[in-house]
């Protein structure tokens, strides 16, 4: 299955490109994409599959649009 995934701010460091293909294992889930990607420190990051908040146990589609990012906040 391939994914289509983009990294935002600080999340660029785990990859060479902000935005690629990648191929998983049927049946992955965000779980197996941000272990894949060697993200380790989860708490503060925002994922997004197909324009919706999602979480770690999500199960991933073929073609998915995956968004990793930081949350950002101002004063």
């Amino acid at each position: 299955m391939k994914v289509n995934v983009s990294l935002f701010g600080p999340m660029r460091k785990y990859a060479d490109k902000d935005k690629f293909q990648l191929e998983l294992e049927e049946g992955a889930t965000l779980s197996h994409l941000l272990d894949h990607l060697k993200i380790e420190d989860r708490i503060y990051i925002v994922i997004l599959v197909d324009g919706r908040r999602a979480y770690e146990d999500e199960p991933l589609s073929n073609d998915a649009e995956v968004l990793i990012m930081s949350p950002t906040g101002g004063a």
